[in-house]
């Protein structure tokens, strides 16, 4: 039963290297359920917090978290599914359940890049890993990131511009509320992909959840790009997860004097690649993935036919269905070429739905972030 799979995740906690030992020795999460806590204790696989948590764990946890994910449409899929990507389930640490909004891809036989870089990116991060997952989603690669301010969301948000498939790794439940900002990216990521994480759909993110989450991404994807990091960026313990797992990771050279490059350079300096142009990926994996990868396509001019020119006028007029109700609403209140957030007023929606309804119009191109939290519109 995937209850009992749930419930032995909640008690091992995320990452726990002895949870996949825990069901070699007893032949499955049911059966560790139904052992005595005398004999858990004598297979010496249990630490003693976790044969207390054990204990404590109660199955009805795992059955209201059952009964969540069907209310919120979010896919329960346990390390005996058929649909568990192999990649994942042989590391170290895989995570015994995962929850899945939107439609997982074959990862085991389709090409995946995770893209990675801190929050507080520059400008020329940005581009990069904008201009990176587009070339990679116009090829066919999936795009995988954290979904998160900064470079995760401008890789993301990459992706979904270029019509491909994205993967959002959450490092927290899926319906927590986390980071209401990218509310509109995650709808959007499992529209054209998924939004997946290890933890229940309710489960609030922590500190540790985010290293832990890393290694989620790291062994989902062929490789790591790093677009930039400093000496102590979250990318490098994604970097070092793909490692690891013997992940190709490679990475965006940077100037040997500016701070936010000394974590790429010092990758750099102990073997990863260099990433000058998304050529570098296709030509690592154009030979494994010779059916799936249109390297001609992701360099195609994107030229707008009349047809095409016309659907982006409508787009401007915000009658396209893609944009959210809310985002439609912010935009027509927008009277100024350059705002801040709290300076829309009279939409009836509150702060966090603006905020939203920003990221999704940014997605769309039709506002773009300036630095000091002001935007700008395009176009108008």
């Amino acid at each position: 039963m995937k209850e009992h799979m749930i419930w032995l995740q909640s008690a091992m906690g995320a990452g726990s290297v002895r949870a996949v030992r825990a069901l070699e020795h007893f032949g499955s999460a049911e059966d560790v359920y139904r052992t005595l806590p005398s004999e858990r204790a004598e297979s010496r696989i249990f630490t003693a917090a976790e044969l207390k948590r054990l204990c404590e764990t109660d199955l009805s946890v795992s059955v209201k978290i059952a009964a969540d994910c069907l209310k919120y449409g979010v896919e329960i899929i346990t390390l005996e599914d058929k649909k568990y990507p192999h990649c994942l389930s042989v590391i170290n640490d895989p995570p015994l359940v995962l929850y899945v909004k939107g439609e997982m891809p074959d990862f085991d036989d389709s090409p995946a890049v995770c893209i990675v870089g801190p929050r507080k990116v520059s400008e020329y991060g940005k581009k990069a890993a904008y201009s990176l997952a587009f070339r990679l989603s116009r090829a066919g690669i999936t795009v995988v990131s954290g979904g998160a301010v900064g470079a995760d969301y401008y890789a993301h948000a990459g992706a979904l511009k270029a019509g491909g498939k994205t993967v959002l790794v959450m490092a927290c439940g899926i319906e927590s509320g986390y980071l209401m900002k990218n509310e509109a990216l995650r709808r959007r990521t499992a529209e054209s992909g998924c939004v997946l994480s290890e933890y229940p759909p309710e489960t609030k993110a922590t500190c540790f959840s985010f290293p832990v989450r890393n290694r989620i991404m790291s062994a989902l994807a062929s490789a790591t790009a790093v677009v930039e990091a400093g000496n102590k960026s979250g990318a490098l313990i994604t970097a070092g997860h793909a490692l690891e797992q013997g992940k190709d990771v490679f990475v965006i050279p940077g100037s040997p004097s500016a701070k936010e490059y000394e974590g790429s350079n010092a990758l750099l300096r102990d073997g990863a690649r260099p990433l000058l142009d998304a050529s570098d990926i296709f030509n690592e994996y154009i030979l494994r993935f010779p059916d799936k990868i249109d390297i001609k396509k992701a360099y195609e001019e994107h030229k707008k036919t009349p047809e095409k020119a016309q659907k982006t006028e409508v787009h401007k007029k915000l009658s396209n269905e893609t944009l959210s109700k809310e985002a439609k609403i912010v935009y027509n209140h927008l009277d100024k070429h350059k705002f801040y957030p709290e300076e829309i007023t009279g939409t009836g929606l509150d702060s966090q739905q603006v905020l939203a309804a920003l990221t999704e119009l940014e997605i769309e191109l039709l506002i773009r972030a300036l630095p000091g939290g002001c935007y700008e519109l395009c176009g108008r």
